[in-house]
């Protein structure tokens, strides 16, 4: 689940990664931007298509125009954009954060296999299965509704052999999968509330990242690069794989970060080329100026590499445990 939303005080101004963060009152954008949601009953052109509640999430999905959106309602009413995309223009992708996670296909540019840990509306591994013929999608997401929803009204499909949706947390998921099951790359956007649950961050949890890439394969992974918590989690990332790529946003406030599975590090040029391979199949962003975002600068202060907070066997009650919600009461930002 892409819960990217971060509020103030938690290290920046009032945005999120998937684009807005709402105001619970009235259904403006903070920050002046345009708003994507309603106060519950349709407004301004906006309706609402479906909703449900689980003991992870209140999902609500709405739709203004050809803009359909999914959003997470906070327990204080704080509503956040999860999945936003324009049926008007099916084929792109309407959310900055999701361009830049393309940064992936330019370190590996031609993946077979994809695993995503974060479901939410599919906008991501929709586009990823629509361009690439052949590809073998899994998408895992713990929360049942997320997954109902997102296949009644985001075309998630309930049953392509190709396209395999798994109602599961995403470390147990690993942790479960065959013991030969590989991947080309893994897209890590499992967030819960407006945090990455603790579980789904550590050095250990990395490294069964790493466990199940393919030779050559690549994790990839967007980071709010204002957040207290950045600097722990490429802390953490360095820490565990043979070598890393930053790229920034767009909008610059965050960080798409590609771990490789390789310790033969690529130079810009190669960079450049395996944009080059991959363009034709993303036709609607320009992977040559994704490159141009690459940076290998540090941009974090030193801090402690993130650890489990729990025995080895402990996994399943910690992970019970992390994926309540992290608005109140959290042990770490």
């Amino acid at each position: 689940m892409q819960r990217r939303g971060f509020l103030q005080g938690l290290g920046g101004g009032a945005v999120t990664g998937l684009g807005v963060l709402l105001s619970a009152r009235t259904g403006r954008a903070a920050g002046g931007a345009s708003n994507h949601m309603s106060s519950g009953t349709a407004e301004g052109g906006e309706r609402i298509l479906g909703e449900g509640r689980s003991r992870y999430n209140h999902v609500r999905v709405v739709e203004r125009g050809s803009v359909r959106t999914m959003l997470f309602i906070a327990d204080d009413g704080t509503q956040y954009i999860e999945t936003r995309i324009d049926r008007a223009h099916r084929r792109s992708l309407d959310l900055d954060v999701f361009r830049t996670m393309l940064a992936g296909f330019v370190v590996h540019p031609e993946p077979r296999r994809i695993l995503v840990l974060g479901l939410g509306g599919g906008a991501l591994p929709g586009y990823f299965f629509e361009r690439l013929p052949g590809l073998e999608m899994d998408a895992v997401d713990i929360d049942p509704e997320v997954v109902r929803l997102a296949q009644a009204f985001f075309d998630v499909p309930k049953d392509d052999p190709r396209y395999r949706v798994h109602v599961a947390d995403a470390r147990l998921f690993l942790q479960r999968a065959p013991a030969d099951a590989r991947w080309d790359m893994i897209v890590l956007d499992a967030f819960r509330g407006v945090q990455v649950p603790l579980h789904l961050k550590t050095a250990e949890f990395h490294r069964e990242v790493l466990a199940r890439l393919a030779p050559g394969g690549v994790a990839v992974a967007n980071l709010h690069n204002a957040t207290r918590m950045y600097p722990h989690d490429r802390e953490t990332i360095a820490a565990v794989y043979p070598s890393c790529y930053g790229f920034l946003s767009e909008a610059g406030n965050q960080t798409t970060l590609v771990a490789s599975a390789s310790p033969a590090r690529l130079g810009i040029y190669t960079l450049r080329d395996n944009a080059r391979r991959a363009q034709p199949r993303f036709d609607d962003v320009d992977l040559l100026g994704l490159c141009a975002r690459y940076y290998a600068r540090r941009d974090w202060e030193r801090a402690e590499v993130l650890r489990d907070d729990f025995p080895a066997g402990n996994l399943a009650a910690a992970a019970e445990r992390n994926n309540g919600s992290c608005l109140r009461g959290c042990t770490y930002r």
